[in-house]
C-alpha cells in the first residue's frame, strides 16, 4: 500500500477519479448542458425582450460564458464578495439553477433561486447599469485605476443582495461604495443564502484559532468534489503592494472561493476573469494565474499559516472557513 500512495504521489500522477467524484463532475456536467440549452430556448422564445437596458442577445451571450466558465464572473470594484463567492460555487455546481434564476430576474425582477425568493425594486430594474458603467470605465483617476465589469454579472450578484438587504442598495454608483456592501463580521447570512440556494446539505462556520494545528488548518481549507470551501480573512493576504491602491489602505476582509490546496498554495476564485487589471495592479509574479477546472483564471498564493492562526483582537481581522457540503449527487 505504502509503494501504490508514493506512486500516485510521483509527478504526473493522478490518483483515480473516486465514485463520488465521477457522479459529481457528471451531474454538473448535465447541469451545464441544460443550462445551455435553456438559454437558447429562451433567446428564441417571445419573453426574450429589452429588459434592464440590456439587450437580449448581449444579456444571453453574457450568461454562456459564465455557465461555461464561472471563475469570469466579475466581481469588479463592488464591495460583493459574499454574493460574488457564493454565484461563483453555484455556477459551478448548479449552473441550471442559476440560470433559470438569471432569466427570471431579467423577465421579471423576481427573485427565484432555492428557497432566496423575493422581488427587487422598480428603481433597481429602472437603474441603467450599462450607462454607469460605462461612466466609470472612462473615468481615469490618479492612480490610473480601471474596474472591469459586466452588466449582467452586476444583475446577478444586485439580486442576491437586494433579498439580503431588503432592497436598500446605493444606485447612483455601487462600485467601490461599501455602504452597500453586506455585513461581513457576521457570517451567519453567507451560511443562510448557501442553505436556501438548496443544492448543499449543511454549512458550517469555523474560527482558524492560534492553538489549532498546522494539520488542522490544512484540513479545514481543502475543497473536494463533495464541499466547497469559503475563506475569510483580511484583505492584504490575499493581495500583495497594497499600499498603492488606496481603498485598500483600510482593515478590510474579503472572502474567496478556494478550489484546490496542494499542501503548499491555494488556488482560488476572486473579482472575475481580469482581477488584477481591475485594481489598477500590474502581475508581478505573485498571484499567476492558475489553472482552475481546465481553465485558466484566478489566484494563486503561498499557505502562510502563521498569518492564518495570528493572534488578532479585532474580530475583523479574525480569519474564518465556510464549510459547504453538497447533497448527495
Amino acid at each position: 500500500m505504502g509503494l501504490i500512495i508514493a506512486l500516485l504521489n510521483l509527478p504526473g500522477q493522478v490518483p483515480a477519479e473516486t465514485p463520488e467524484a465521477r457522479a459529481r463532475r457528471l451531474q454538473e456536467s448535465g447541469s451545464r448542458s441544460i443550462a445551455l440549452d435553456a438559454i437558447e430556448a429562451w433567446l428564441r422564445s417571445s419573453s426574450a425582450k429589452k429588459e434592464w437596458h440590456m439587450e437580449p442577445d448581449a444579456f444571453a451571450a453574457r450568461l454562456k460564458v459564465l455557465v461555461e466558465a464561472p471563475y469570469k464572473l466579475a466581481q469588479s470594484g463592488y464591495p460583493w464578495c459574499t454574493y460574488a463567492s457564493v454565484l461563483m460555487c453555484l455556477l459551478r455546481r448548479d449552473p441550471s439553477g442559476v440560470v433559470n434564476y438569471a432569466l427570471k430576474l431579467y423577465n421579471t425582477g423576481r427573485i427565484s433561486l432555492g428557497r432566496i425568493t423575493g422581488e427587487v425594486s422598480s428603481d433597481l430594474r429602472a437603474f441603467d447599469v450599462a450607462r454607469y458603467l460605462r461612466r466609470e470605465l472612462d473615468k481615469k483617476p490618479p492612480n490610473g485605476k480601471t474596474h472591469y465589469a459586466q452588466a449582467v454579472d452586476f444583475m446577478l450578484m444586485a439580486g442576491l443582495c437586494s433579498h439580503e438587504m431588503d432592497g436598500i442598495i446605493e444606485f447612483d454608483g455601487p462600485i467601490d461604495d461599501y455602504n452597500a456592501a453586506p455585513p461581513i463580521d457576521d457570517l451567519t447570512p453567507t451560511k443562510n443564502l448557501m442553505l436556501a440556494s438548496g443544492i448543499y446539505a449543511s454549512v458550517t462556520v469555523t474560527k482558524i484559532n492560534p492553538s489549532d494545528t498546522d494539520a488542522a488548518v490544512q484540513a479545514l481549507i481543502a475543497p473536494s468534489s463533495e464541499q466547497d470551501i469559503l475563506l475569510v480573512a483580511p484583505m492584504s493576504y490575499f493581495i500583495a503592494g497594497l499600499n498603492f491602491v488606496p481603498k485598500f489602505n483600510r482593515p478590510g476582509r474579503h472572502i474567496v472561493p478556494v478550489v484546490r490546496n496542494d499542501g503548499t498554495k491555494l488556488a482560488f476564485w476572486s473579482w472575475g476573469d481580469e482581477p488584477i487589471e481591475a485594481l489598477g495592479m500590474t502581475d508581478d509574479g505573485d498571484m499567476a494565474p492558475p489553472t482552475l477546472d481546465s481553465v485558466a483564471g484566478g489566484y494563486s498564493m503561498a499557505i502562510n499559516l502563521p498569518e492564518l492562526k495570528k493572534t488578532v483582537t479585532d474580530n475583523k481581522a479574525s480569519r474564518w472557513v465556510v464549510t459547504a457540503t453538497l447533497k448527495p449527487a
